[in-house]
């Protein structure tokens, strides 16, 4: 990644595809074949948690391809007591993704914090799906760049596991009432109020600055001599060279629905979605989009 390592492209191909039948350039059209990228970075998706976003995550795997994909952690939730709360779409990209080596995808598989039980079987593959602690990805200008979920630098993960645990499923319940609100406002076709999600925002927010996990994930990469990080965890999409090598997050799948990918060039770029109605974040309004959506 180099100097122009920067969000340079907020650009999803979701555009529905319409109408049956027809000449065989209108179904091109209409059906285009999937955007071809050298790599693919998903990171918590939460498969099983009644926020994610799968409908989305469904459309974008639909209409993006890659010769690999890497998943970056907390792709299940395995956090809920209940068993989670899975959707036919949750069912569907986690079948995609299952059948992604079949079709000849390389996908490596970094567990998280959230899908931690499978970090006891690191080093072995399963369907064709590599399993790894951690891993190192070269790109195509020959940049070494640590894939890691992240949560390894999160100090308050780390000192105080069940007040974190508590915290997200409390972050859970009042998103859940967010999400309440705002269809009850819809139904009677009121303006949203934002003001949950602002709040959750602004308290993430301090606490990450308090973190400074982007300066100690940078200091890994660096340690270990590699040209830069690719992590999710905090649910910040990121694109930046702050602290001396690249760091990217791949956002998430609850709030700010990105994905990182990797150009031919080994040039990178954040894709992300708008919450309604998977419309793709306009160019001039992409940093803004992502400061906020946490």
């Amino acid at each position: 990644m180099s100097n122009h390592a920067d969000i340079s492209s907020m650009d999803v191909t979701l555009a529905p595809a319409i109408g049956r039948g027809g000449d065989p350039a209108t179904l091109r059209r209409l059906h285009p074949p999937p955007a071809r990228h050298r790599s693919i970075f998903l990171s918590d998706m939460h498969l099983g948690n009644r926020r994610s976003r799968s409908d989305l995550i469904r459309s974008f795997l639909e209409r993006n391809a890659a010769d690999t994909v890497y998943l970056v952690g907390d792709i299940v939730d395995t956090w809920h007591p209940s068993g989670g709360h899975w959707t036919d779409d949750d069912r569907h990209v986690l079948r995609t993704l299952m059948a992604l080596p079949q079709s000849g995808t390389r996908v490596v598989y970094v567990p998280g914090n959230h899908d931690s039980r499978f970090r006891q079987v690191a080093g072995t593959s399963f369907g064709g799906i590599e399993i790894r602690a951690e891993a190192v990805h070269l790109a195509g200008d020959g940049r070494r760049y640590l894939v890691v979920h992240g949560d390894c630098c999160d100090v308050f993960s780390h000192r105080a596991p069940v007040m974190a645990r508590a915290g997200s499923l409390i972050e859970t319940m009042v998103r859940a009432l967010d999400a309440g609100q705002r269809r009850v406002l819809r139904s009677v076709r009121q303006t949203e109020w934002c003001g949950i999600e602002a709040a959750i925002a602004r308290t993430n927010a301090a606490i990450r600055r308090h973190d400074r996990f982007e300066e100690r994930l940078s200091a890994l990469a660096r340690l270990r001599g590699l040209d830069g990080v690719i992590c999710g965890h905090f649910h910040q999409p990121a694109l930046h060279r702050k602290f001396g090598v690249a760091y990217a997050n791949c956002g998430d799948w609850l709030g700010s629905n990105t994905a990182l990918v990797e150009r031919l060039d080994g040039h990178f770029d954040l894709l992300g979605v708008m919450d309604r109605g998977a419309e793709p974040i306009p160019a001039d309004r992409a940093e803004g989009a992502l400061a906020h959506a946490v």
